[in-house]
């Protein structure tokens, strides 16, 4: 199934000389995803995303609501398919799948649910303190919080919106 997965993401080497040493220490650490979405960049906790695929055929629910996509099947899941950019203050999503484009499935304990992403970009591992957590945000919002990698800001993606 090696056809399912992105095969490229870029692996950022955010781990600097201090980084290092607190790893050492014990500092604990986890792995974000840099995506877009209709040229929005956003990060998102690799921990939160169950799986990266090559967009699928869905089926269309009728009289479903705008910011569902449809259904897809996972290997026998049906999985919900949201655009995200209906659900919160995002750019639209491209119109078409391109070669780029990805289905990012997401753990939630009650459903099964994916988003559509323009691009799955880089992977990187910082530490667990750096990253704000969600809680006190209102649910229409599409971040909640930002974070700097490699001299430049990015907001998290705030995926908690989605089951709101």
């Amino acid at each position: 199934m090696a056809d399912d997965h992105t095969g490229d993401i870029e692996t950022g080497d955010t781990e600097s000389a201090d980084q290092s040493v607190q790893s050492l220490l014990g500092v604990e650490q986890e792995d974000v995803l840099l995506i877009d979405i209709g040229g929005r960049e956003l990060l998102i906790r690799a921990s939160d995303v169950s799986e990266i695929i090559r967009p699928m055929p869905v089926t269309q629910v009728p009289m479903g609501p705008e910011h569902m996509l449809g259904l897809a099947n996972v290997r026998g899941q049906i999985v919900c398919m949201i655009d995200a950019s209906k659900v919160m203050d995002l750019p639209a999503i491209s119109a078409v799948s391109t070669t780029h484009t990805r289905f990012l499935l997401l753990r939630h304990a009650k459903m099964h649910v994916g988003i559509w992403v323009d691009k799955v970009l880089a992977l990187y591992r910082v530490n667990s303190d750096q990253i704000p957590e969600a809680s006190h945000v209102d649910a229409s919002e599409p971040s909640c919080g930002s974070m700097q990698i490699d001299d430049k800001r990015y907001d998290i993606f705030n995926h908690a919106g989605l089951f709101q």
